[in-house]
């Protein structure tokens, strides 16, 4: 097999073309992207029981500093041991009611909703719950969207679990908003 070189003149159509080719391929990363990817990390800790490590989260925002409320913002939790959906579930209701968020009817439609999305988690596996710039709350499991919540009271309840000062853990909400 012998390569030719293309006559004068096709070069500005294959330049053309790979400046083409070039701009389908960075659009498609992009879009594959997560929308948090392009946030910067705020902090990070570990959550333990007794002496079982149970997951590692990371908090980001779109200026790297944790400012209640403002969005866009994110959350990701990647599991050290395998918990059950429901398990999950019945540790976020236990926390709402605990911290005081939301009336019982808000608690029990959003853990319906929630129901719906969340996977069984095994070691190793990232839930990310990232709040757009309008305010509302997505769920992505391995970087792939699992659906939206469209509540947007949910966004502040959620993320209380972890960022409230009434947090189960004190010293992982201090490590998440960046604080000594």
């Amino acid at each position: 097999m012998s390569w030719k070189i293309p006559p004068a003149g096709t070069w500005g159509g294959i330049s053309t073309l790979l400046a083409a080719l070039m701009l389908l391929v960075a659009t498609a990363v992009q879009a594959s992207t997560a929308p948090w990817q392009q946030l910067r990390p705020v902090g990070q800790g570990e959550m333990s029981w007794l002496w079982f490590k149970l997951y590692d989260a990371t908090l980001y925002s779109e200026s790297g500093h944790y400012e209640p409320g403002r969005y866009p913002q994110a959350l990701t939790i990647t599991y050290a041991k395998s918990i059950s959906r429901q398990d999950l579930l019945a540790v976020t209701g236990q926390e709402w009611q605990r911290l005081g968020v939301g009336n019982q009817d808000q608690r029990r439609r959003w853990l319906q909703q929630l129901a719906t999305l969340w996977p069984d988690v095994s070691s190793g596996d990232a839930l990310t719950f990232y709040v757009d710039d309008a305010g509302l709350g997505h769920f992505w499991w391995r970087d792939k969207p699992l659906g939206s919540m469209p509540d947007p009271q949910f966004p502040a309840a959620f993320l209380a679990i972890w960022l409230a000062d009434n947090s189960r853990d004190p010293a992982l909400t201090r490590r998440l908003r960046g604080q000594p």
